[in-house]
């Protein structure tokens, strides 16, 4: 790489303004260097080294099912009414990953009525079912852990280590919640009256 020297000594605010500008533009050569460093960290999955562009690191994606670029309302995967999207672009080289609907107010109410109507049968069930049901799908994330935190390095550009430990991160309240649901019990509190007696009941509610 070639280096050159200035002959006069730059003048301190000069110097000022260009360490400003440079947090915001990145010359090509630093450019490069945080693509090589991408390509660089994907290629390392699970202690093993592995040649893996990008691009490629995407249709393993799609072809496991992860990466889905539509939007999950009543049960089914649909796009945006009005048909526009967002493409999901690469920090790191710029690429574009995907394009998922540009959802507005509509859809917003749709998923949220469409939750809330859900969430009485959801409630009906036991404590047992809905532990059951939180613990597949925290074993679901581990059984995948690899590929979300591929996906979340794609979308964000962190390293690919941090990102298994963002997926682990978050799989661990998952699987406190299932347990938890277990853990409610009711009470019996101490009445003022000597022939009644006070019992707490938990139970999910709308």
């Amino acid at each position: 790489m070639a280096c050159f020297a200035l002959a006069t000594q730059p003048r301190p605010m000069a110097m000022r303004r260009a360490g400003l500008l440079g947090r915001h533009f990145a010359s090509p050569f630093r450019l490069l260097c945080r693509q090589a460093s991408f390509r660089l960290n994907l290629g390392v999955l699970s202690g093993g080294q592995v040649s893996m562009e990008p691009q490629a690191a995407v249709d393993r994606l799609k072809e496991s099912g992860l990466l889905r670029t539509q939007g999950l309302i009543g049960g089914k995967w649909i796009d945006a009414y009005d048909g526009k999207t967002i493409q999901v672009q690469n920090p790191a080289t710029g690429d574009v990953i995907a394009s998922v609907p540009c959802m507005g107010r509509n859809e917003t109410t749709n998923a949220i009525s469409s939750a809330y109507n859900t969430f009485s049968s959801w409630s009906k069930l036991t404590a047992s079912e809905r532990s059951k049901c939180l613990r597949k799908w925290y074993d679901l994330i581990i059984s995948h852990k690899e590929d979300l935190a591929l996906l979340i390095t794609l979308e964000q550009g962190k390293p690919l280590k941090e990102s298994l430990g963002e997926v682990s991160y978050g799989a661990a309240f998952i699987e406190f919640f299932a347990e938890e649901a277990k853990r409610i019990y009711g009470d019996i509190i101490a009445p003022t009256i000597d022939d009644r007696r006070l019992f707490v009941l938990k139970q999910a509610t709308t």
